[in-house]
């Protein structure tokens, strides 16, 4: 090892020429050449020359804390033309290599060369200069025995570590070599993996060698003096493969997406759901099959009975063949989860929509479990749930029958009554909602217009709206108020149910106040209609509302004046029974009721007046001698 680098040449004439280049430097222990260049490694550091002009354009002085160079020798690889990358010791440099440009400096210079014979020196032809920069330089923490370039800006790069002496045994151990990438741009370790190699004792770094064979996957070789090994970036389906190979459903489902038809990787999550199961890990089974087997309906085909047809005849091709395998699927699933008793999980996840033509027995068997285990969730399964989903009128009868051990379960009674709803099969459903004292139970037989089926039970439906003896405690007005939609129901249905008919049904369970908001509103609306109530219409202002009284009996004639009077005087009503005995001529009563007990002149000479009647003044003469206040006002 002279340290010596000759460069050689012939002359046209077959001479040889030897120049040396470099000398003196140490050992040269690395000498690469790409195209026109020529680097080498020695005690001095990296030096490259640029054959072409027979100059030195770049050296790189050896750092300080670096091994001795003769110690460890350098790797060099060159991934492009233009890019030379160099691990010595613990650094990487990396350089790049490119074309002088005017801002450098001069761009050509002649072959001519003072240093070669003059037979040599015959080519007039410029030569382009050439510059070699540093792009990176990176320490690490570990020697290099091989680097090459990767995929993606990184490097790979083979590690050594000395041998270690064990303090207990004293045996020298040799740790295996290890494969990192390294991030070129930044010198991060992005991944490593130490090697498996066999017989390494006694080896040491320059015994290691990684190389690269370019094809469709380049493959690299990491080869000692006692073992090799070839490595190649793995592709999806190597992984895919290995995943599999290794029962690891799961991960192979993952990674498979646009490796594997739809059909096969649904295949993959099922074992992974088979296995999952086998370890009694139900709920993320439950959770995994969701994933698995969703459908986003937005995306497929009408999935009608006709539609699911289509698919059987092989109208619709690959995408309707895997909606069909995963409504089979679920099937499945579904009568697996049910009959290892599973079915809370299976709850959660089943499809709701009917477009999926899953047999309703799976639905049906759903509902009756919770309908015994969980009344309160039956009861939200039922109010969510289309009906097409289940049989409905079997789970109608099961549900009467449970209520005939049950009475007093209101959810589940609730329950039936929903689904006798959504069947429209309202009729069946009232019995319950009066059990159930719905308040809202007028409303919903008029509006489904059934109220003619249950015209004896509104006075009962009435009650439910009150509490104990509200009816009979609480003030008039209240009572309007509350009952003020009801009244609005039987106004707006006056020809659907006549008035007397009406008044009858409350008259017989003592409502005689609904008779009073009933003929009020009902007067409002249609004049003609209460003509013959007058005097019903007495009788319930006489005993709800006094001051419409009077009014009434002085606006309208249809009413029995002599039921009138009994009324007024059996109520102490003096001013309503004054104007009904004006009315039939009974003056003297009239007047004796004002002079006595109303004990107001100005009322009796109004009377009078009213009556025009000689009669009438007399007796009002006569009483009033007796009386200064009617005296005086005679007079005024």
């Amino acid at each position: 090892m002279s340290g010596k680098v000759i460069y050689s040449t012939r002359s046209w004439l077959g001479k040889r020429s030897d120049i040396v280049l470099e000398q003196d430097m140490g050992p040269i222990v690395s000498i690469q050449l790409i195209d026109d260049l020529v680097l080498w490694m020695n005690d001095k550091g990296v030096t490259v020359c640029h054959l072409a002009n027979r100059q030195i354009i770049c050296v790189i002085d050896k750092p300080e804390d670096s091994p001795r160079s003769d110690l460890y020798w350098p790797r060099v690889a060159f991934p492009e033309i233009d890019r030379i990358i160099i691990g010595w010791g613990n650094y990487i440099w990396s350089l790049r290599v490119s074309l002088k440009t005017e801002e450098d400096g001069t761009i050509a210079s002649s072959s001519m060369s003072k240093i070669l014979p003059s037979t040599a020196s015959i080519s007039f032809r410029a030569v382009q200069e050439k510059k070699v920069e540093i792009e990176h330089i990176f320490k690490l923490d570990v020697l290099i025995s091989g680097i090459s370039s990767f995929k993606d800006d990184l490097w790979m790069v083979l590690t050594y570590e000395p041998p270690t002496t064990d303090e207990e045994t004293g045996k020298r151990e040799y740790p295996n070599p290890d494969i990192k990438l390294i991030n070129s741009t930044n010198g991060e370790v992005e991944y490593e993996e130490e090697l498996g190699l066999k017989n390494i004792a006694g080896l040491g770094l320059n015994d290691f060698l990684l190389g690269m064979h370019i094809e469709t996957v380049p493959k690299y070789f990491i080869i000692c003096a006692r073992d090799g090994v070839i490595a190649e970036e793995l592709q999806l389906s190597d992984r895919l493969a290995w995943f599999l190979e290794r029962e690891k459903y799961y991960e192979a489902w993952e990674i498979s997406e646009h490796l594997e038809s739809p059909s096969r990787r649904m295949n993959f999550g099922i074992q992974y759901v088979d296995n999952l199961i086998k370890a009694n890990n139900w709920q993320q089974a439950q959770e995994f099959l969701n994933k698995l087997l969703y459908i986003d309906l937005s995306d497929l085909h009408e999935l009608d009975s006709k539609s699911i047809d289509a698919i059987e005849n092989g109208v619709e091709k690959v995408h309707d063949k895997y909606v069909k395998e995963i409504i089979e699927q679920w099937i499945t699933w579904s009568n697996i989860f049910i009959e290892t008793g599973h079915i809370r999980e299976l709850t959660e996840i089943i499809p709701t929509t009917a477009a999926l033509n899953i047999p309703t027995e799976i639905y049906q068997r759903i509902l009756e479990f919770w309908v015994i285990e969980d009344v309160t969730k039956f009861h939200e399964l039922i109010e969510k749930w289309d009906m097409e989903l289940y049989n409905f009128k079997n789970l109608q009868s099961k549900l009467e029958e449970l209520l005939e051990q049950q009475s007093d379960n209101e959810t589940l009674r609730r329950s039936l009554v929903d689904l006798c709803i959504k069947t429209d099969d309202n009729i069946r459903a009232v019995p319950h909602l009066i059990i159930l004292k719905d308040a809202n139970i007028i409303k919903f037989v008029s509006e489904n217009q059934i109220l003619s089926n249950f015209i004896e039970n509104v006075p009962q439906m009435i009650q439910i709206r009150f509490d104990g003896a509200e009816l009979n405690t609480l003030p008039i007005n209240v009572l309007e108020k509350r009952l003020a939609d009801v009244v609005d129901i039987f106004v707006e249905q006056r020809h659907d149910f006549p008035p007397h008919e009406l008044i009858h049904l409350f008259k017989e369970h003592h409502m005689d106040f609904m008779n009073y908001f009933y003929l009020e509103k009902l007067n409002q609306v249609d004049e003609f209609a209460t003509s013959q109530f007058g005097n019903e219409r007495i009788k319930y202002y006489a005993q709800y509302n006094r001051s419409l009284l009077l009014p009434f009996l002085t606006k309208h004639s249809g009413y029995d004046i002599a039921r009138a009077i009994e009324l007024c005087e059996s109520n102490d009503f003096t001013e309503e029974l004054v104007y009904l005995l004006g009315k039939i001529g009974e003056n003297r009563k009239a007047l004796m009721l004002i002079i006595n007990k109303l004990e107001d002149p100005i009322k009796a000479i109004a009377f009078a007046k009213n009556q025009n009647d000689r009669e009438a003044w007399n007796i009002l003469l006569d009483y009033s001698m007796e009386k200064p206040v009617f005296i005086k006002a005679l007079i005024e």
